[in-house]
């Protein structure tokens, strides 16, 4: 009898693992498919970016940021809404985020747009790619948004430090 319980809950622990295991197997390789938490809310955030409605479309890339913290869509569309605000700074932040892992996500781009400025928002599409179609978006913003900080002047960010400067010698 008593062998019987480990065995059963040797079983039941394996089952959970293995089930836990399920969607990490099921992926396809080179990459897979961004979830449905992080999908939704993207595609709905562009739809409120097509319809002007950018306070609802942060709401939405937020959710979907929180949902899939890596997402490069959600951080690119954020950026596109934060550079439109005149946050050139916080537009590049994100920006510099969503390319560190752009390139392993394999979406492809349904619709792309101008939402003002020089950046492009995008809506994916549920279909895999053989590469990355959202990280050429993302380097183009990126340049583009250089380009619009060197011309207006913009400062750096407030957490960089000034440059250094040796003090000066007086004679005394």
């Amino acid at each position: 009898m008593r062998n019987t319980r480990k065995y059963v809950i040797f079983t039941v622990v394996a089952a959970l693992c293995l089930f836990m295991a399920m969607p990490v197997l099921a992926q396809p390789k080179g990459g897979a498919l961004m979830t449905m938490d992080a999908f939704t809310p993207i595609a709905q955030g562009y739809d409120f970016v097509r319809e002007g409605k950018y306070d609802a479309a942060k709401s939405e890339f937020a959710k979907a940021m929180k949902a899939d913290p890596n997402n490069p869509f959600a951080f690119n569309n954020n950026a596109v809404l934060l550079e439109r605000e005149g946050k050139l700074n916080d537009a590049m932040a994100l920006l510099n985020r969503a390319s560190k892992e752009a390139d392993a996500y394999l979406d492809k781009v349904t619709q792309t747009c101008f939402a003002g400025g020089g950046c492009l928002a995008v809506k994916p599409l549920r279909e895999l790619g053989e590469k990355s179609s959202i990280a050429p978006i993302i380097q183009e913003n990126i340049q583009k948004l250089q380009a619009k900080i060197a011309a207006t002047g913009t400062a750096p960010p407030p957490g960089t430090p000034p440059p250094m400067v040796p003090p000066k010698k007086t004679i005394k």
